[in-house]
């Protein structure tokens, strides 16, 4: 075999190789992530009571509903009996962003489904703060990018949407909410933190509001940019499987590789003495 012909069959089984565990060539910038059950990336479901106390969990990653933006599948976050219990909320939430500075975030966007809400709330998405500060955005006080609707996929850019915190920054009944530079003024130094040992600080939510509700909704393709690099989490009820086109690659290069041992073994070298 040549070494061009070797060269090829190397790149192939390389690319076959990033394309199988989802990545790309340029994936230190741009990273994609599968979330599943057995690969939860930091991701954990967490139930909590009206007054704050972990009960038990209902959220799951599920396939559909519709076509989600991302894949096959999204995470499922519900509340109550079906019928009420809109008091509680439904958490998904990521423990690894703990120590990241605020104003290093460069991205942040996510897409939710809803189908049961009180009319206006779809997953909304909270940041803890060093400062002991808490930061949401929350897709209904963003109208310029949409009206919040049933039983559709939405996809929110929350840097460019309208946001509140615990210190009065933003509110949404007085004077409205506040901008992503308005935070970040309000916030210098800040870093995001967990919770507790248990609760991460990057948090999607669903519920914590009228108890004659219940809420079933969904999130997905959730994108966190630091600095120049940015991760999209795609929520999955089972890992991806490879693309045909994939295998061929993958096949190709492993055969490539089998065919120059083969050759290697079985060759003889003729000396002149």
């Amino acid at each position: 075999m040549s070494r061009r012909t070797l060269k090829i069959f190397q790149l192939a089984c390389g690319l076959g190789a990033l394309t199988w565990v989802g990545l790309s060539p340029t994936a230190g910038k741009a990273d994609t992530v599968v979330v599943t059950a057995s690969n939860p990336s930091g991701w954990s479901f967490d139930n909590r009571d009206s007054n704050g106390v972990i009960i038990a969990t209902t959220g799951s990653y599920v396939s559909g509903p519709a076509t989600p933006p991302l894949g096959t599948g999204s995470a499922n976050l519900t509340t109550g009996n079906g019928t009420t219990g809109g008091d509680s909320g439904s958490e998904l939430r990521n423990s690894g962003y703990a120590g990241t500075a605020l104003d290093s975030i460069s991205a942040l966007s996510y897409s939710t489904y809803a189908t049961s809400w009180n009319g206006q709330q779809l997953p909304y998405l909270m940041l803890y703060l060093s400062n002991g500060d808490r930061l949401t955005f929350e897709p209904t006080y963003s109208p310029a990018q949409g009206a919040v609707a049933l039983n559709t996929w939405q996809t929110w850019n929350a840097l460019a949407g309208g946001w509140y915190d615990d210190n009065g920054t933003g509110n949404p009944g007085v004077g409205g909410v506040a901008s992503w530079a308005d935070i970040l003024l309000a916030n210098q130094g800040a870093t995001i933190v967990n919770q507790s040992d248990v609760l991460g600080g990057v948090r999607f939510t669903s519920g914590f509001a009228s108890p004659n509700d219940a809420f079933n909704t969904n999130v997905d393709n959730f994108t966190i940019g630091i600095g120049a690099s940015s991760t999209t989490y795609d929520f999955e009820a089972v890992a991806a499987v490879p693309e045909p086109s994939t295998w061929a690659m993958l096949v190709l290069g492993f055969a490539g590789v089998g065919f120059m041992t083969y050759r290697k073994r079985n060759s003889t070298q003729i000396r002149f003495t």
